[in-house]
């Protein structure tokens, strides 16, 4: 059984008393349960949100209203309502609250024509932890009609009556669930990724064609995973990180939460920050079509921003919009230029300084949500955590193989600093009182398909470098934040000095992708989804891909389907494509200045940098100018590190195909290495003294799942 508490349960016994009962009862068997489950009615008749939600497999579907009231605090029964004395109100009516909240579950299940067949049962319950069946009795409140048979009381939810009472009531008339029904059960409370219809295919097309594969896979991927919806539905009462791969539902969990969290509490002020410029068309998209899906209405865009981390003139942001609510000198980009001290970028500067010069301003907002976290600089998080009211809920999401012009990893530790004790002052180990976890770690990739992400993490790492790799972890524990396991070899003293294999598999539960499935629909051959292509100079190079994409097109990819991704300096080579598309006809979206605020536009193929291509992903990718990330072009290590991310983050960009393209070299020979491994990793032993840069959890040694 998984739990899910969604909210802290603040200092409500009773509901902490029956938090604790349940998983005593329930831990080992199949199904979830929700605290403060939201639902929000289309209908007219508002928000509802159950204390407790069971969806147990067995016993169905139960709805429980938790009131910890003593014997006293209720004076008298009358009809549904209750007569309360010593009590926050004078009167409330439980049994029709709890009532109304089963109609909507139940509504909310029945909307599926499948489930409703089956007849699944529903219960719902009155709970009174802290009174006895005695007192009830003793009262006259036990054969009152309003409350007969529908109130549970102390004896009631201990672990043994409570698992007792489930199966007495519904375990006669629930149907037995296939894995196919109770995964739609379930299903239905988590997260829709997509209330878009998969793409139809190209009548009469080849049973292994573009269109019939994306098909398959739009067919697949539509709602979140169970560690996916238990974090997007969670709201802690306080800062958490959540460190994920490429292709992990990082930002679609996290616009869940934030629209969950805008409409449960509409006068809290929350901002959704970012960092792409080409993310702004299709963030904001995400926000309000989430919203309109669980309320039927639009966001109340003055209560919840989505901002870009800088803003401009004509598209606010973050540091924009502090600097003008503190009344603080706000430095235009050619400004902040003009401060920069050592290595600092200019937004850094700009922060730095907002930071210096406004430490002391009161907070303004209620919660923060930071996706691309791995970009922004420690100035940008001291001053986040700045602008928030108790109890700072900042919670960050990132991914350290995406940092495309900075090694710096946003540690809490470093950031936030450490008391006298030498304790860091914002501690992500462990769990908040609620149950939920400060930091989480994502590994199960949807998004890319496995031989395209191995090659990737291969690149990223230099697992296959001549001279060793520059970054990476040695603990298993951390392989397996990443998504891999170590199926032979260990990185110890010995084996480094020996120089002995270590070999890494990506394992098929972290393997999300639909193409990777054993049972997919349509017989593919996966070893296509990555193809290697050596240019012996930049005019073959350009004509092959030109080439390409005319063929994807006359295949039945669609124009926004494909994206030409390519390493510094892009600007040259991406305009002469462009130029030769548009010879054949074929539209593009130049990603310059001029085209910076989304990355997709219907009947164009998109060409990009890697800068702006960043937190995006399309179907079908080209790859270029990878070479250029060679320890052979690049005049220091740190910039070879930082072209070894970019190389990570033009590859994973792809959904299903990628195409890299490069001239001879050693990352094309790397890659070629990778590929032929089909999904697992032969490299020598290495420990982190080698290393130019550890990629391990500085936040968190031992994380335990719920």
């Amino acid at each position: 059984m998984q739990f899910h508490p969604n909210y802290p349960t603040d200092n409500n016994k009773g509901q902490r008393e029956l938090w604790r009962q349940i998983k005593g009862a329930l831990s080992q068997d199949e199904g979830v349960v929700y605290y403060r489950y939201p639902i929000f009615a289309t209908t007219g008749r508002g928000r509802k949100e159950p204390d407790f939600l069971i969806v147990h497999r067995r016993y169905g579907i139960w709805v429980l209203e938790s009131k910890g009231c003593l014997i006293g605090n209720i004076g008298a029964i009358e009809g549904h309502d209750w007569i309360m004395r010593d009590w926050y109100s004078e009167s409330m009516s439980p049994v029709s609250q709890v009532e109304a909240q089963f109609y909507e579950v139940k509504t909310l299940v029945e909307r599926d024509p499948v489930l409703r067949k089956l007849r699944i049962c529903f219960e719902y319950r009155v709970v009174l932890p802290f009174v006895t069946k005695a007192e009830w009795t003793g009262s006259g409140f036990a054969h009152h009609p309003s409350t007969e048979e529908v109130v549970w009381l102390q004896e009631d939810i201990d672990r043994a009556n409570l698992r007792k009472h489930l199966k007495e009531v519904t375990e006669r008339y629930m149907p037995g669930l296939s894995d196919a029904e109770w995964e739609r059960l379930l299903g239905v409370f988590r997260g829709v990724i997509t209330d878009e219809e998969p793409r139809e295919p190209v009548p009469h097309s080849p049973p292994a064609s573009p269109s019939r594969i994306i098909h398959a896979v739009e067919s697949r991927l539509r709602v979140l995973d169970e560690k996916q919806d238990r974090i997007a539905q969670e709201v802690p009462e306080g800062p958490q990180r959540i460190r994920g791969l490429a292709g992990t539902g990082k930002t679609i969990l996290f616009a869940r939460r934030v629209a969950q969290m805008h409409a449960s509490n509409p006068d809290w002020n929350i901002a959704f920050v970012y960092w792409s410029r080409s993310l702004n068309q299709m963030m904001k998209e995400l926000v309000e079509n989430t919203y309109r899906r669980m309320t039927g209405d639009a966001p109340d865009w003055g209560r919840l921003r989505v901002w870009h981390v800088w803003g401009s003139r004509d598209q606010t942001g973050f540091y924009r919009e502090v600097a003008h609510h503190w009344n603080c000198r706000f430095l235009p980009l050619n400004q902040a230029k003009d401060t920069t001290e050592g290595n600092e970028s200019p937004f850094e500067a700009a922060m730095r300084l907002l930071e210096k010069e406004c430490h002391d301003s009161p907070p303004f907002l209620d919660a923060i949500l930071v996706d691309e976290g791995q970009d922004l600089p420690a100035p940008f998080y001291q001053v986040a955590y700045q602008t928030l009211r108790n109890p700072k809920r900042l919670y960050w999401a990132y991914d350290e193989a995406q940092g495309i012009d900075s090694l710096i990893v946003p540690h809490a530790a470093e950031i936030f600093g450490r008391d006298n004790q030498g304790n860091p002052k914002v501690d992500l180990a462990g769990f908040y009182p609620s149950g939920m976890q400060k930091a989480h770690n994502m590994n199960r990739c949807y998004r890319t398909p496995r031989l395209i992400l191995t090659a990737a993490h291969a690149i990223n790492m230099g697992l296959l470098r001549e001279g060793g790799p520059l970054q990476g972890v040695t603990r298993k524990s951390d392989w397996a934040d990443l998504g891999y396991e170590v199926v032979e070899g260990d990185f110890s003293t010995a084996s480094v000095k020996a120089g002995r294999p270590v070999v890494i598999e990506r394992k098929a539960d972290t393997s999300g992708h639909p193409v990777d499935s054993h049972n997919f629909d349509i017989p593919f051959d996966s070893g296509q989804v990555l193809r290697i292509h050596i240019s012996p100079t930049k005019d073959e190079e350009i004509e092959y891909v030109v080439n390409n994409i005319q063929h994807d097109l006359e295949s039945g990819l669609h124009p926004e389907d494909v994206a030409v991704i390519c390493l510094d300096p892009w600007f040259s080579l991406i305009s002469e494509i462009s130029d030769r598309l548009l010879q054949l006809g074929i539209q593009t979206l130049v990603l310059d200045n001029q085209n910076k605020d989304k990355f997709h536009e219907k009947g164009r193929v998109t060409l990009s940098g890697v800068r702006r291509a960043k937190g995006n992903e399309t179907y079908k990718v080209y790859a270029l100018n990878l070479h250029r990330a060679g320890a052979s072009i690049v005049d220091s290590v740190e910039k070879e590190m930082v072209a070894r991310n970019q190389v990570f983050v033009a590859l994973t960009r792809s959904k299903l195909w990628c195409i890299a393209v490069g001239q001879d070299g050693e990352i094309m020979r790397e890659l070629v290495q990778a590929k032929e491994q089909l999904g697992r990793l032969k490299f020598p032993a290495f420990n982190q003294a080698s290393l130019k840069r550890s990629m391990e959890d500085q936040d968190i040694q031992v994380q335990i799942e719920l």
